[in-house]
């Protein structure tokens, strides 16, 4: 079979708005391509849809003939909600607007955009399935059950909510992993550190003060998870460390600070007001040119198209109190960020990495209050509590409230298990080659789901997605063929 019914259902998801939070008109599409199919979409209490596709007539006899159970139900899992990020220089209502699709080559990407394939290809397969009446007529098939979970990239929020009992299946295809011929049998746990800072903002700026905005951006950022082992720059980091250098140098005081925005994507834009005396704006000016040069060259081979601008700017009527100015950018210069260590029992495999996503500010009267956030992940799990309390110490010790939020836990399926096995074998007959067994260093909601149907077998698997939550994100075209035709033999 093709992959056009595959397309054809992307290309129709793209044109629906669904950023994680906002997904109601995808669901609303889905359940109805569901009815149209003369199936019956279920729905839980978080908004999960759920679909039971019978055996098709011959099952019986294949499954004896093959001797497997006859009533085992194989469930295909995907998550519908999409990281939103835009370029800085692209005008783009990620709640409105429709994606703009275009190729290159053997690449669909979307322009200046998240193009969604993480994890919409998933989801386009799995409403492939059930509107390809070809695809129907041509498989003889076990019982399916198809699951569609809701906000997974804002903590896993509609796996985490899925009830006992619910799910049928006694196998489950997590299609959410981004390099074909993968297997993925683990994933890292992860947990959301969340910093606040609270203070009164003092009225107006030192005499002679001259307010200078400075600008970084044209990082690649990334998946936290992904990416991290790249060595991409952090913005939110590279912000800090010039604005310090500023402080300790040219006696900067700082009215705010902003940088990054999603919590599982590296930081590719941050940006700052700050105020130093007249007779030394000229030399500020300067030395951000050379930090400028300076990021380009330390990111040379990767990262390397770094802008990094100041120019002076309107006078701000508010600053940071200096002792809170000061508290905020050491806690932030100390903390860690980026690979932690690589796994001891896979060298090729990140273990445990941090990833400093965002830098907020925000005013009410008087009355500031700087809001950060940081994700932490492991495949490990006291390796994940080492990292995050190392973290919380940094900033609590310049006078922040810490609390953790989105905790969820790694996950390890056995080789041994049936699953695995035929999965690994179809592969084999297929294209002559053997899949790539691992374990990846991102939430896949597969943990999540085994905490709560600890009986079942789970693995992952998916086409190859280059650079998703980044508006470089792509997907192999030719991936998506391999992907179908292992996904049609499995079924």
């Amino acid at each position: 079979m093709t992959t056009e019914s595959l397309w054809n259902q992307f290309r129709a998801i793209c044109q629906i708005p669904h950023p994680s939070g906002h997904v109601e008109a995808l669901r609303q599409y889905i359940i109805a391509q569901v009815q149209q199919a003369g199936l019956v979409a279920d729905a839980d209490a978080a908004g999960n849809i759920r679909v039971e596709i019978p055996a098709s007539s011959g099952w019986e006899e294949k499954a004896r003939r093959q001797g497997r159970p006859l009533a085992e139900t194989t469930t295909l899992q995907a998550h519908i909600d999409m990281v939103p990020q835009a370029d800085s220089d692209v005008k783009f209502d990620f709640l409105a607007d429709g994606l703009r699709l275009r190729e290159v080559g053997d690449l669909v990407t979307a322009d200046g955009t998240t193009l969604g394939a993480d994890n919409g290809i998933g989801v386009a397969a799995m409403l492939a399935v059930v509107a390809d009446e070809a695809l129907a007529k041509n498989l003889t098939h076990g019982p399916l059950e198809l699951l569609f979970t809701v906000d997974e990239e804002t903590g896993m929020e509609g796996a985490s909510r899925l009830k006992p009992h619910w799910l049928k299946g006694s196998q489950l295809i997590n299609l959410d992993t981004e390099r074909e011929g993968d297997l993925m049998v683990g994933c890292a746990g992860a947990v959301d550190l969340n910093v606040t800072y609270r203070y009164k903002l003092e009225r107006g700026i030192p005499e002679g003060d001259r307010a200078v905005l400075v600008t970084l951006g044209g990082l690649k950022g990334g998946h936290s998870g992904m990416d991290i082992h790249l060595g991409r720059g952090n913005a939110c980091k590279m912000m800090v460390r010039f604005l310090k250098h500023a402080v300790v140098s040219f006696e900067a005081r700082v009215a705010w600070v902003q940088g990054g925005g999603v919590r599982n994507a590296i930081p590719r834009e941050a940006s700052a007001v700050l105020t130093v005396p007249e007779e030394v704006v000229g030399e500020l000016l300067d030395e951000a040119t050379y930090y400028g040069e300076l990021f380009r060259y330390e990111l040379r081979g990767v990262d390397e198209d770094v802008l990094f601008t100041a120019h002076v700017t309107d006078a701000p009527q508010w600053l940071l109190p200096e002792e809170v100015q000061d508290d905020i950018l050491n806690s932030l210069e100390a903390a860690p960020d980026g690979l932690f260590r690589y796994s001891p029992d896979l060298p090729t495999v990140v273990e445990t990495s941090s990833n400093l996503a965002s830098i907020a500010m925000t005013q009410d009267g008087d009355n500031g209050r700087c809001d950060i956030v940081a994700l932490v992940r492991s495949l490990n799990e006291e390796m994940k509590r080492a990292l995050s309390s190392r973290l919380q110490s940094c900033f609590i010790l310049g006078g922040a409230r810490v609390y953790f939020t989105a905790a969820y836990p790694g996950w390890e399926q056995p080789l041994a298990t049936t699953l695995p096995q035929r999965i690994r074998t179809a592969y084999r007959q297929l294209f002559q080659t053997e899949m790539h067994v691992n374990s990846v260093h991102c939430g896949l909601e597969c943990g999540i789901i085994h905490e709560i149907y600890p009986e079942l077998d789970i693995v992952s698997l998916g086409p190859t997605i280059h650079h998703p939550h980044s508006p470089a994100e792509s997907v192999e075209k030719s991936s998506v063929e391999r992907f179908w035709r292992l996904l049609e033999e499995i079924i």
